[in-house]
């Protein structure tokens, strides 16, 4: 989010009064300090620089993305997601649910890697028609076969929406020049007026469900920021002290108070204290740094848990 707000920073360019006013507020914002969610939270944005402020964050994005995708015949080795998730169903489980804010394509990748199969509420296709959620089903012979169920609250960078406001998934790696906007949803007040339509309202909902009956979380560089994804997270510890696990490179002060006082006394959380990592649980919720390095990162934490 750090480099995403650099990256929109030196990139959008407001244009007339009322543009102007509204990114010189969160402009001064971000060079205050303030992260992402927080610079543009109240501020009610006009639809040019929304639009604007969207085709940046997706130029941003998908470079990252496209340098990653890469990797998969490159470097079979680059997604430890895939290891963890094929790890997982060495179990009676016939599906995994992922609920991730992120626009890119990282967990699609990943299950790729490890040959999975992967649902994203899209058909499978050059051209993929919005189908509903999870309708579209995968089968063996006749035994249904596992999926994992990949829920994108905020968005895809391959979900756009037509000038007739059809919504259709475009495995692109270039923003279209016209024709269609894409469909992923950035902070702000704007926010929960784009949730409220399809694909998203779909989308969330099928997430709230899988949070609400997830017998364990692992959370990977989340901020619990997110008014749609964390206050289920919270109801479900609480109801079930259910076990969750959070890893990220740095902790947010969010998410520290969320393992203080919200996540029962079931958690670990883990993050990077100089060339160790830092682990905090029930037993020490202020945190004790270890000599193993790297205990936040998937490849680190798959050799801890493996």
């Amino acid at each position: 989010m750090k480099a995403l707000s650099k990256y929109l920073n030196a990139s959008v360019k407001a244009e007339g009064p009322d543009e102007e006013e509204k990114w010189s507020q969160v402009s001064k914002a971000l060079e205050s300090g303030q992260h992402l969610e927080g610079a543009l939270e109240g501020v009610n944005l006009p639809l040019g620089l929304l639009r604007k402020i969207v085709a940046s964050t997706w130029k941003c994005v998908n470079e990252k993305d496209a340098d990653l995708y890469c990797k998969l015949y490159t470097d079979p080795f680059a997604y430890p997601l895939g290891e963890l998730l094929e790890a997982l169903f060495r179990s009676n489980a016939n599906t995994i649910d992922v609920i991730t804010t992120n626009y890119d394509r990282v967990v699609e990748y990943a299950c790729n890697s490890a040959g999975l199969l992967f649902q994203t509420g899209f058909a499978p296709g050059y051209l993929q028609k919005w189908e509903n959620g999870d309708k579209i089903t995968f089968r063996n012979g006749h035994k249904e076969s596992r999926v994992v169920k990949i829920w994108k609250v905020h968005g895809s960078l391959d979900w756009f929406q037509t000038a007739d406001e059809r919504v259709v998934g475009l495995p692109v790696f270039s923003l279209p020049d016209s024709g269609v906007s894409p469909l992923i949803v950035t902070p702000g007040l704007n926010k929960y007026e784009k949730t409220s339509e399809d694909p998203f309202r779909t989308t969330i909902n099928g997430a709230d469900s899988a949070l609400k009956r997830a017998a364990a979380f692992l959370c990977i560089g989340f901020g619990f920021r997110d008014k749609h994804i964390h206050p289920k997270i919270i109801e479900r510890c609480r109801e079930k002290n259910v076990p969750i696990v959070v890893l990220a490179q740095e902790l947010t002060e969010e998410a520290k108070s969320f393992l203080r006082s919200k996540a029962g006394n079931n958690f670990l959380g883990i993050e990077q204290a100089g060339d160790g990592s830092r682990i905090f649980t029930a037993e020490f919720p202020e945190g004790v740094t270890v000599a193993s390095p790297k205990l936040w990162s998937m490849n680190g934490f798959n050799k801890l848990v493996f």
